[in-house]
């Protein structure tokens, strides 16, 4: 019995750990919250380096009976890890909180795609795990082949009409995939 307890104990206390360490270093994406200064743990100054760079990263919680789910949209999550993160305080940094911020929602979009995927194949969760961890692979090179496509037609973000036009058809596709959001 003081065994049992003692493990629960000890098992809540690592994941109570685990849970702060997470929600102070991972900055989960929002539709009403935008990136500040403050989101980038690391602050350079004379472009010592580029004039940002965030790191974000899907986490999901999927495991062999979530085939019965209808609903994956808390199991995939969408974070900016800020430990991770710099800007150039030195920089325009309206423009690149901008250039930041469109990068963290192209990361959303293919959130939601995870999610709807999920959703579409459950199914498939039943026979093993094999599936999720390919389509985590698949969305996140789409990701980050998509990052690059951003940056190369916007400059990054200093081409202002390109940005503009990024900027609207993330809202839509954003829009479009509403039933896959997290909020």
């Amino acid at each position: 019995m003081k065994q049992t307890n003692l493990f629960l104990f000890l098992l809540l206390t690592m994941n109570l750990l685990f849970s702060q360490t997470k929600n102070d270093n991972f900055l989960f994406w929002s539709s009403i919250r935008r990136l500040t200064v403050n989101d980038f743990v690391i602050k350079t100054k004379d472009l010592q380096t580029a004039p940002s760079f965030a790191q974000f990263t899907l986490t999901y919680e999927v495991r062999g009976f979530d085939f019965l789910t209808k609903n994956f949209n808390k199991k995939v999550n969408n974070y900016l890890i800020k430990s991770a993160s710099w800007i150039d305080t030195t920089y325009d940094i309206a423009v690149t909180l901008k250039y930041q911020q469109t990068l963290f929602d192209i990361s959303e979009i293919y959130a939601r795609h995870f999610r709807q995927e999920l959703k579409i194949n459950r199914k498939k969760i039943a026979t093993g795990m094999q599936f999720v961890k390919e389509l985590d692979s698949k969305i996140m090179t789409d990701f980050s082949n998509r990052r690059v496509t951003y940056d190369t037609e916007t400059k990054y973000g200093l081409d202002l009409e390109m940005q503009k036009q990024w900027e609207i058809q993330i809202e839509k596709e954003l829009d479009e995939l509403k039933e896959f959001s997290n909020l």
